[in-house]
């Protein structure tokens, strides 16, 4: 629950993988700054996806979330790679307010 509104791992999954240049792994950082909940949203870039598309890729993702999550998150966005995999359920979701 991030602001009166539940996200969902399952939401996140269907909004990032429709999007070109956004790779299949996320994390979700939920946390607390100067008493103010913050959602930060890393996601991996597609393998083959240059990093001169991130500024675009970012807008794309806070106004798809905005509207159909209705959250804002802060996006980064990391290199192929660079997020945890695991052969068990990967935790998307990380709540430390």
């Amino acid at each position: 629950m991030f602001r009166g509104v539940n996200i969902y791992p399952g939401q996140l999954d269907n909004l990032l993988s429709s999007l070109p240049g956004v790779g299949s792994e996320y994390q979700v950082f939920l946390n607390q700054e100067e008493g103010m909940d913050k959602c930060i949203l890393r996601i991996e870039r597609a393998q083959d996806t240059k990093s001169s598309a991130d500024s675009q890729t970012v807008e794309t993702v806070k106004t798809l979330i905005k509207h159909k999550i209705f959250v804002t998150p802060e996006v980064e966005i990391v290199d192929y790679g660079s997020l945890p995999r695991s052969e068990r359920k990967t935790k998307r979701v990380t709540d430390v307010r």
